[in-house]
C-alpha cells in the first residue's frame, strides 16, 4: 500500500468535532510535532511559544512540523487511538505559539484535553462525541489595542518620526524600525503615534515613501489585523477578485480570529464582511467561503474521533470517486469546518482506505480558485512551511516578479514566530538554493532590503 501523505499537520492535535451537532470548527492549521502521538491543541494562529506548564489553554499549536503520518503513530490502522488524549500538553497560545520549526516543548504528563460536551444527536449517524471544545484565543496582534506589555514604544517612536523629518526619508531606519517589531509591538507603537500627533502612522508612511518600499511598510505598519482587513478588501474591490489574497486573509483561520477580522472590517468600511465577499463570488465557491465565514469550525481543542473520521472519509469519497460528478459543497464542508488534526487523520485514513492522495483527488476533481483554495487548506495541514516556499517560489518563477504578492507572503510569514527559518529551509530542500540569494536576484533597491532584512531578522 502507498505512503500516506506526508505532512505537516497537527494530529497531535485534538480534533474535530463530531458531526453529531452543529459543530464548532475551530480553526485548522497548527502543527503539532510529530510524537507518536498529537500534540496539544493547535492552534489556527501563528503566534507561538513555548508553553508553560499545566494544562494548555485552547491555542494554536506550531504550524510548521511534522506531517501527519508522523504525528499520528506509524501504525496507522489503530484509529481509534486517534480519539484518546494527546501524551503531551503542546499548547501553544494564540498571542503565544510555539515557532514553527521549533522542537516541542517538554510533554506534560497526565495533560487531558478539557471534558467535552456530548452532542444531541449524531449528524449522518456518526458517533456521539464531543463536537466543541474550549474556543482558541485571539492571536497575537488580533486584540485591537492590545499592546505588548513591558515595551515602551517612545523610541521607536522618535526613530521613525526622525527618519521621515524633512525632504529627505531615511529609508534604511524605518526598515530597521518596522522590520524588528513583533505585532503587539506595532499596535503599541500605532497607539503612541497617534497620541502625540492624531494621526495614522500608516498615513505617514504613505507621505514619506513610494513605490514597492511603500506598499511593504504600510503592511508591516498596520500590524496583523488591520492589515488582512484591508487585504479582503484589496480582493474583493473593483473588477474581479484576487483570489489568492483572500485565501491569505482568510483560509486556515481561527474562529475567534476570523471573528476579529469581521468586526474589525465593519468597523473601517462599514459593511459586513461575510456579505461582501458573498456577492464577489459565485456557486460553490461562494459556498465555500459563506462555510469560512461563519466562523464555525471544530475547535482546535476537540480530539480526533476516529468513527467521525471514519464518517467523513466515506462522505468525501461519496462526494468524488463514488459518484457521477462532484459534489463541491461536501468537499468544501470536509476541508472548511474540521480542524487540523481531523483533516490530516482524513488524509491519512482516504489513502489508507482507497489507496488514492487525497491531493490527486482534488487536483482531478475541481479546477480554478476552489481548487487553488483546497490545496491550499490542504497543503498547509501537511506541511505548511513547504506550502508557503512554493507559493513564494511561484511570485518569482517565470518574467516578471510579484513584487506585492511576494512582500506580502514574507511579511505575513514574518509575524509567525518561527514560520521565516521555517520556510527558508524549506525552499532549500525543495529548490537547492538559498531563498535570500534568491530574492536578491529579483528585487532591487530599498524594496530589495526590506524583503533581504525581513528573511534575515
Amino acid at each position: 500500500m502507498s505512503q500516506p501523505p506526508p505532512g505537516d499537520n497537527q494530529w497531535g492535535q485534538p480534533p474535530p468535532q463530531q458531526w453529531g451537532q452543529p459543530q464548532q470548527w475551530g480553526q485548522p492549521q497548527q502543527w503539532g510535532q510529530p510524537q507518536g502521538q498529537y500534540q496539544g491543541p493547535p492552534q489556527g494562529q501563528y503566534q507561538q511559544y513555548p508553553p508553560q506548564g499545566g494544562p494548555p489553554p485552547p491555542q494554536r499549536m506550531s504550524p510548521f512540523t511534522h506531517s501527519a503520518h508522523d504525528i499520528l503513530e506509524v501504525d496507522i490502522p489503530s484509529l481509534h487511538q486517534w480519539g484518546a488524549p494527546p501524551p503531551q500538553g503542546y499548547p501553544p497560545p494564540q498571542g503565544h505559539q510555539q515557532p514553527w520549526g521549533a522542537a516541542p516543548p517538554p510533554p506534560q504528563p497526565g495533560y487531558q484535553p478539557p471534558p467535552q460536551q456530548q452532542p444531541p444527536q449524531n449528524w449522518g449517524g456518526a458517533p456521539a462525541g464531543p463536537s466543541a471544545g474550549p474556543a482558541s484565543a485571539p492571536s497575537q496582534g488580533f486584540i485591537p489595542g492590545q499592546g505588548a506589555m513591558g515595551y515602551d514604544p517612545s523610541p521607536d517612536v522618535e526613530m521613525i518620526r526622525k527618519a521621515c523629518k524633512g525632504f529627505n526619508t531615511d529609508e534604511k531606519a524605518l526598515i530597521s524600525t518596522f522590520v524588528k517589531l513583533d505585532p503587539l509591538q506595532i499596535e503599541s507603537i500605532n497607539q503612541k503615534y497617534t497620541l502625540d500627533t492624531k494621526k495614522q502612522l500608516v498615513s505617514l508612511v504613505i507621505d514619506k515613501t513610494r513605490g514597492d518600499l511603500e506598499m511593504g511598510l504600510c503592511a508591516l505598519a498596520r500590524g496583523p489585523l488591520n492589515f488582512y482587513v484591508w487585504l479582503v478588501e484589496e480582493a474583493i474591490k473593483g473588477i474581479g477578485t484576487k483570489e489568492h489574497y483572500l485565501d491569505l486573509a482568510l483560509l486556515g483561520r481561527s474562529n475567534a480570529d476570523i471573528n476579529a477580522i469581521k468586526t474589525a472590517y465593519k468597523a473601517k468600511y462599514g459593511k459586513n464582511l461575510v456579505s461582501a465577499v458573498a456577492d464577489d463570488l459565485s456557486g460553490a465557491e461562494k459556498r465555500m467561503f459563506d462555510m469560512v465565514t461563519s466562523a464555525t469550525r471544530t475547535e482546535d481543542s476537540v480530539p480526533v474521533n476516529p468513527q467521525f473520521v471514519a464518517a467523513e472519509v466515506k462522505a468525501l469519497h461519496n462526494a468524488t470517486e463514488g459518484r457521477l460528478g462532484t459534489d463541491e459543497s461536501e468537499v468544501s464542508r470536509i476541508f472548511v469546518k474540521n480542524n487540523n488534526a481531523t483533516i490530516a487523520a482524513i488524509l491519512v485514513e482516504y489513502e489508507r482506505t482507497y489507496h488514492v492522495l487525497v491531493e490527486t483527488l482534488i487536483e482531478k476533481e475541481f479546477s480554478g480558485h476552489q481548487k487553488a483554495a483546497l490545496l491550499f487548506i490542504m497543503r498547509g495541514v501537511k506541511d505548511k512551511a513547504k506550502r508557503d516556499a512554493e507559493l513564494i517560489e511561484k511570485t518569482m518563477k517565470g518574467i516578471g516578479t510579484r513584487d506585492e504578492e511576494l512582500a506580502f507572503r514574507l511579511i505575513t510569514a514574518h509575524w509567525i514566530p518561527g514560520a521565516i527559518p521555517a520556510i527558508k529551509a524549506a525552499y532549500q530542500r525543495l529548490y537547492g538554493k538559498d531563498l535570500v540569494s534568491r530574492v536578491r536576484g529579483e528585487t532591487s533597491g530599498d524594496f530589495e532590503r526590506l524583503l533581504v532584512a525581513i528573511l534575515n531578522k
